[in-house]
């Protein structure tokens, strides 16, 4: 069985300033999260970035939406190698945990694909196909998914 391990940095954060770490733990990435991962990345012919991710952990929905801004549909948000997520208890209550966590590790990996086409390649990549996000994405894939990244990559 294949483990993850990602350094998360539990910091308190504010929206007025970013502060020394307090206290650095191991996340582990579920099994399943992991498989899809290594599936994708395998399919894309892609690779981990050599830049970690840091995953923060909202204490409440409140520190969620105070930091991302986001509505309490939103269950996590990736920016700039950095993926703030719900409480995780909350996740895991409304069922969507792993898929939101994937979801937002997908962001990671293609960070520097065209912003353009990030969202609606990963709904499409997941199957999510109802979202205007793919309509966008499709509109110009050509059906090979390494050939779109290399040609889409602006980093």
């Amino acid at each position: 069985m294949k483990i993850l391990l990602l350094l998360v940095m539990l910091i308190p954060l504010t929206l007025n300033s970013f502060t020394v770490p307090l206290e650095i733990n191991s996340f582990t990435l579920p099994y399943t999260v992991w498989e899809k991962l290594n599936y994708f990345l395998e399919e894309a012919s892609l690779t981990i970035p050599s830049t970690p991710v840091y995953i923060y952990e909202a204490s409440n929905l409140y520190e969620f939406y105070e930091l991302t801004g986001m509505p309490y549909d939103i269950g996590g948000v990736y920016f700039d190698f950095t993926i703030i997520l719900q409480p995780i208890h909350i996740l895991k209550r409304k069922g969507v945990y792993e898929k939101v966590l994937l979801h937002e590790l997908l962001h990671w990996i293609l960070y520097g694909l065209d912003e353009k086409y990030q969202e609606g390649l990963i709904y499409w990549w997941l199957k999510e196909y109802e979202r205007k996000e793919v309509d966008d994405f499709l509109s110009a894939f050509d059906g090979n998914l390494p050939n779109f990244i290399i040609s889409h990559w602006i980093e």
